[in-house]
């Protein structure tokens, strides 16, 4: 399979249309996803080099607070399902294999313009974490940011706070928004009236940080832990899939944008 190479050293050279040309596409209607994305550069990185043809579902790893066990690696096992359920349920050609992304190295995020991130605490980036979270934002990444609720009444909705807290500080001129119930994201391959669906904790609705200009979210934050109903442990299948198809749903729409 033809590989795309890493070019880390070109990685200032190329603007955020450049970083999705070379990232995640797809055919709207049959979702025929090509290269999953990341910033190249003509020269051979083969340690680095990422498969095209292929949607790959990283987990960010970053720094958290808060006392909580539920760092950002919590519960693995729902990404995997979500994995399964994206290739059995689409024919979008899904990466199976895990994969880790550090927000602390930037190189490692431009490789990768769609990432997973979750915690059932808060958090507080270092300088370099928030600066790269936010230029990974600036150059066309998505974020996909659920809440995975705290045990106690005081982290029930911390990382949701957190996140929408750091985003704000990031963006003061454009903060994040309350999802419309009518946007395309909750009806454009499952259909979802009443928005995102609310697993547990605090229903504050889904919320994203909408792109000036064109409109397009470039970061959706959901507060009800959709990632616990990946996992399938917790309520009934029904309900579990609810949240499978929510997360399918915003992969389409990334792939599509």
């Amino acid at each position: 399979m033809e590989k795309i190479l890493g070019g880390l050293d070109k990685i200032d050279e190329l603007s955020r249309r450049r970083f999705l040309s070379l990232g995640a596409r797809s055919l709207a209607g049959l979702f025929l996803a090509s290269a999953t994305g990341m910033l190249a550069s003509q020269q051979a990185r083969g340690d680095t080099a990422v498969k095209t043809g292929q949607f790959i579902f990283p987990r960010l790893a970053f720094s958290t607070t808060g006392g909580t066990h539920k760092f950002w690696n919590i519960s693995p096992s729902g990404d995997a399902i979500l994995r399964r359920e994206l290739q059995k349920q689409t024919n979008i050609n899904v990466s199976m294999d895990p994969k880790v992304v550090r927000l602390g190295d930037f190189d490692e995020m431009c490789q990768n313009p769609f990432v997973f991130m979750t915690a059932g605490g808060g958090f507080e980036l270092p300088p370099n974490e928030e600066q790269n979270l936010h230029e990974f934002l600036e150059r066309g990444g998505f974020i996909l940011a659920d809440d995975c609720v705290g045990e106690t009444p005081q982290t029930r909705d911390a990382f949701f706070q957190c996140y929408m807290k750091l985003i704000n500080k990031l963006y003061p001129d454009n903060p994040m928004r309350k999802i419309p119930y009518d946007h395309e994201i909750f009806h454009n391959y499952y259909d979802f009236p009443e928005g995102c669906p609310f697993m547990q904790g605090i229903n504050h609705g889904a919320y994203g940080l909408f792109e000036p200009g064109t409109g397009r979210i470039m970061t959706i934050l959901t507060p009800g832990d959709i990632h616990c109903g990946w996992v399938c442990k917790f309520w009934a299948m029904d309900k579990n899939m609810e949240a499978i198809k929510m997360g399918i749903n915003i992969i389409i729409y990334f792939l599509s944008h």
